[in-house]
C-alpha cells in the first residue's frame, strides 16, 4: 500500500489518549508500544508480504527478518511471534513447510518464541509475523526524537527494490541474487544493540517507503528536516545499473508522489541516485539520528559487529519548507 493511501486511511481513526499507549499511529512509527509498568512495555508489530525471491527458505528468512526489524527499530527485544500465512490450495504444503522453516531460523536467531499463527486459503502466497517484544519505557527508540545537529547513520546499503525486481525478471545472476538474499535475511539485532549502547534515541528502519519515505516520517515526527547526501548513500551491488536499465519496483514512483513538495532534490543529484533513494526496500537497515560527538565510536562499534554497512549519509537540520532534502 502506498504511504499516501495509508495516511488517508489512518485519518478516519479517532485519536487515542490512553496514557498506556506510549507509541501509536500518530507518528507512523515502526511499531506500537504499550506500557505495562514503570519498568516494562510491550512492542507490537505485524508485517507480511508475497514472495520476493523464488527460494522458499530465503523467502521465509527475509519475511521474518523484515517483521522482527520493527521491534529492533523501537529498541526492543523480540519475545514471541505468531505466523501469518496465505496459501493457495493447489500448492504443495511441503513448500509452505520450507517457508516456515526459513522463518523459524530467524525467530530462533532473534531469541524469540513461535507461539502459533493463523493460515487462510488465498489466491496468492503471503507470509509474515506478528511480533511482540519488550522494552523499558525510558529506552524506547522512536522516529520522533531526532534533533537538529545530529548526523544520519545507515546500517545497510539500499537497492533491494531494483535487485529484487531484477530477480523476478531474471535479470540478476544467481551469485548476486544470493548476496542480496543474505543481506535481506540479516537481522537488525546487532545494529540496534550498537545504537542502544551509543545512547541514540531516534531510529527508523528502511522498508517499503524507501529511504526518502521513512526519512520523511522521521522528519515529520521530529519536526525537523533531514538532509541526505545522495552521493554518500551506500548502494547495493549492481542496484544503480539495474535502475539505469529501468528495472526497479513501483515503490519509487509511489513514494515520489507521496512526498511531493516535501522532497527537495538538489541540482547535482542525478535521476538514478534519486530513484535509488526513493525505491522500496525489503528488510532494509536502520536509519539513526546520532549526536555528532558519538558518531565515530558508533561507526566503529557497528563495523566490529559486522553490520552490512555503517555510513554517515547526512544530517538533521532545523525544519524548512521541505521535510527531506537530497543534496
Amino acid at each position: 500500500m502506498s504511504p499516501e493511501d495509508l495516511v488517508k486511511a489512518l485519518r478516519v481513526l479517532p485519536p487515542v489518549s490512553d496514557p498506556r499507549l506510549l507509541v501509536g499511529t500518530t507518528t507512523l512509527d515502526d511499531a506500537g508500544v504499550v506500557k505495562l509498568s514503570d519498568e516494562l512495555a510491550l512492542v507490537q508489530t505485524v508485517d507480511f508480504f508475497p514472495p520476493i525471491v523464488d527460494d522458499p527458505e530465503y523467502y521465509g528468512r527475509i519475511a521474518a527478518a523484515n517483521a522482527l526489524s520493527d521491534v529492533y527499530a523501537m529498541g526492543g527485544q523480540p519475545l514471541c511471534v505468531l505466523s501469518i500465512v496465505g496459501w493457495p490450495k493447489e500448492l504443495d504444503p511441503e513448500i509452505l513447510g520450507r517457508v516456515l522453516l526459513g522463518g523459524q531460523e530467524k525467530i530462533d536467531e532473534a531469541g524469540a518464541l513461535l507461539a502459533g499463527g493463523h493460515t487462510v486459503t488465498d489466491t496468492e502466497i503471503k507470509y509474515g509475523l506478528a511480533c511482540t517484544g519488550t522494552v523499558h519505557p525510558d529506552r524506547i527508540l522512536t522516529n520522533s526524537s531526532a534533533q537538529a545537529g545530529e548526523m544520519l547513520v545507515l546500517t545497510k546499503p539500499v537497492g533491494m527494490g531494483p535487485v529484487s525486481t531484477g530477480i523476478k525478471k531474471r535479470e540478476v545472476g544467481p551469485e548476486l541474487a544470493q548476496r542480496a538474499m543474505e543481506q535481506m535475511a540479516t537481522l537488525n539485532r546487532s545494529a540496534a544493540e550498537a545504537l542502544l549502547a551509543a545512547g541514540v534515541r531516534a531510529v527508523t528502519d528502511i522498508t517499503g517507503f524507501g529511504l526518502c519515505g521513512h526519512a520523511k516520517e522521521m522528519a515529520d515526527g521530529s519536526d525537523v528536516t533531514l538532509e541526505i547526501d545522495a552521493a554518500r548513500v551506500p548502494a547495493f551491488e549492481s542496484a544503480e545499473d539495474l535502475i539505469s536499465q529501468g528495472i526497479l519496483s513501483g515503490g519509487a514512483k509511489r513514494t515520489r508522489a507521496y512526498l511531493g513538495e516535501q522532497l527537495e532534490i538538489g541540482s547535482g543529484v542525478g535521476e538514478i541516485r534519486t530513484k535509488l533513494c526513493l525505491d522500496a526496500e525489503t528488510s532494509g537497515g536502520l536509519l539513526a539520528a546520532v549526536p555528532e560527538d558519538r558518531v565515530d565510536a558508533l561507526l566503529a562499534d557497528l563495523r566490529a559487529r559486522g553490520t552490512p554497512c555503517a555510513e554517515v549519509i547526512g544530517r538533521v537540520v532545523p525544519r524548512n519548507s521541505a521535510r527531506v532534502r537530497l543534496v
